[in-house]
Parts: structure tokens; sequence; C-alpha cells
């Protein structure tokens, strides 16, 4: 049987039950807990247990729980951080450029000035299509302005969104983007060793954390380690010349196929997790890419107690088709003489969804 508790969030306290979600219980009261996927990934509601029990929502990381997974047992005192206020920006493609065969860089410049902290992400959607979450990562080389995004994106064969890139998504198509979200931020540290892992696109919110820090702390040591299955995938490279300026950072690019190539100290085969070094409890570690590499550096990371964040890219479930998707399967149709609803078409012709980043 439920009873009442007393939860206090920021020093903002409320009653609640025994058995409440605390991410819905604090949203009741009109506590803003930033959030997003209300499904423990994304860790955007991360908060701190200062005092209390809280059942499930827990993470690697001792007192850290997912704030939309976890609920209220006790009286509890909680904290999180505070973030960026969550919004719509509309905005239009400025450019596209190829980083590799398969990805795509994205820049998208919007009306207003954008506010997100480095290694966030944003619900991207192009119009007449469903929204796709990317990370903004900064240039390679120089500075963007105050209301451009740069995103890194694969293209995903058979995807909704990714295909049309470059075609019918082209310069001038509207944008929205709604955000910030994540909680997988650069967080001015206290002089820590940054190591820094990605698998493909995931080297989007990794080198904005990256650039974060070369800018303000580069006394801070920093490795890097970038993977991607082909040689021909690690877009990554160009980060190298701008790593090189810096004595306290380190970089090292790991692909599946190296062995076909000569190796180096800088290109190595196999996997980012198989050059990650040992890591020391002092160590603030991020990671982001697949949730294999993700779900591996966690591991590595809660063994000797670093601080770690992460960014895991997970696919997209399936979607009912959009209106226009819809329209053009049926005109397509009509083209071979077939009769079919769209939304039959649409079911039968996406078995793939884009990857979520």
């Amino acid at each position: 049987m439920s009873r009442k508790v007393v939860v206090k969030i920021n020093d903002q306290g409320f009653n609640a039950r025994t058995g409440e979600i605390l991410l819905d219980a604090a949203l009741d009261q009109g506590i803003a807990v930033p959030h997003d996927c209300r499904a423990g990934q994304c860790g955007t509601c991360l908060v701190r247990l200062k005092r209390g029990v809280l059942l499930g929502g827990d993470t690697s990381q001792p007192g850290l729980f997912h704030a939309c997974q976890a609920h209220i047992l006790s009286d509890a005192d909680i904290t999180f951080e505070k973030l960026p206020p969550v919004g719509e920006r509309r905005g239009v493609v400025t450019a596209i450029e190829n980083l590799a065969p398969d990805i795509l860089g994205v820049s998208i410049q919007t009306e207003r000035r954008l506010r997100h902290r480095p290694g966030q992400y944003y619900r991207v959607k192009f119009r007449g299509y469903p929204a796709r979450c990317f990370s903004p990562a900064p240039p390679f080389a120089g500075r963007s302005a105050a209301n451009v995004a740069h995103f890194h994106i694969k293209i995903v064969r058979g995807g909704r969104v990714t295909p049309n890139l470059g075609s019918v998504i082209a310069l001038g198509h509207k944008v929205v983007l709604e955000g910030p979200f994540g909680a997988a931020f650069f967080r001015p540290g206290d002089g820590r060793r940054l190591v820094l892992v990605a698998s493909g696109t995931g080297f989007a919110p990794i080198w904005a954390v990256a650039a974060a820090s070369l800018r303000t702390q580069p006394e801070v040591p920093l490795l890097l380690i970038a993977g991607a299955r082909k040689l021909s995938s690690l877009y990554a490279v160009p980060a190298l010349c701008r790593l090189a300026l810096y004595p306290r950072a380190s970089f090292i690019a790991a692909t599946e196929d190296a062995d076909r190539h000569a190796p180096s100290e800088i290109i190595r085969p196999g996997t980012p997790l198989d050059h990650l070094p040992p890591l020391l409890e002092t160590d603030l570690v991020y990671a982001a890419g697949s949730p294999k590499l993700v779900d591996a550096v966690a591991k590595k990371a809660a063994e000797v107690g670093a601080t770690f964040f992460a960014d895991a890219f997970v696919a997209n479930p399936p979607e009912e088709p959009t209106w226009l998707e819809s329209l053009r399967q049926t005109l397509a149709l009509a083209r071979k003489g077939l009769s079919a609803s769209p939304r039959l078409a649409g079911n039968t012709a996406h078995a793939h969804s884009d990857d979520a980043r």
C-alpha cells in the first residue's frame, strides 16, 4: 500500500506517494526535470540521489538514476544539472558535403541562436519526413556561427530519411530542430584525464566534447579513440590536424579492415575497445556510438569507479509513413499499375528504419 513521502529536487520540496515514477511526480508538481525518450536510454533525465531510496532506473554509477524509470520508495533529496531549455528552432539546409562514402556532413542554419552543451543532441525533422536524432559537432577547422548546426549523418540503406539527403532533401529544405537533449555533454573538469571513445558517427558528440576541452582547458590530458568498420568510413582523420597542435592530446583510430592496409601507430586494426588503455578511478570517460561499444566501455569504467557518460545510438522502431511518404508510395504504385493502400505500402516498403543518429 502506498504512503505519502516528501521529495526534494534541487531544493524544491513536494509531496508524492511511494511507487510513483520520479519524473512523473516531479512534472506533476511543475518541476521541469529535463527528459526525452522516457525509456532510460537517452540519459537526459539523469538525477543524483543524495538521500533516500529509489527502485529502478539505476546506472553503472552509484547514486545516479534515470528519473523516467525510478520509483520513489521513501523521503528523498535529489539533484539534477540545469540544462538549456528544450525548444524548437526552425531552419533550412545550407550545406551537404561528403565526409565518407556512407557519411554526409549536413549544415542547418536556424532562425535563432542555438543553445546546447557540447555533446547534446537534437531531434531533427526535415519537412515531410519523420524526426531523427543527431548530435551537432563543430567543424574540424575554425568555428561556426551560433545559429548553424553541423551534423555527421550516416546514410542507412533502406532508411526512410537519410537516403534522401542530397536528392529530395536538398539545399533550402526546411527543417525543425527540437532540443537539446542528452546528459553526455562536456563538463569542465578539475584536471582529470578525458578518455573519449567513439564508433561511426558517434564521433560527432565525442568531437564536440573534445573541441570544447581543447578550447577551454588545453592543459588537461585528452585521449580520443575513434573507430569505423572500414578505413573508407573513418572520416574523423581531419581531427588529427587539430589534436596535433596540443601536446596533452592524443588520438587513436581503429578500423576492422586495417589489417588489409599498412598498420601505423595512429590507424590500428580492430575496434576502439581493443585499444582502450587501462582506466583510472580519476578518469572522466565518454562513449558514443553503437550500444555494444557503449556498454563495453561502461563496464570498464564501472570496474574502476571512473566517472562515465554515454550516448548510445540505437535504431528507430518502425513508424507509420508521413503523408508525404504515403503520397510518394501511392504515386509510385500507380505508375507500376498496382493498387495498395498507403498504409500497407508504407509498412512493407520500409522494413529497415534509419539509425537513431
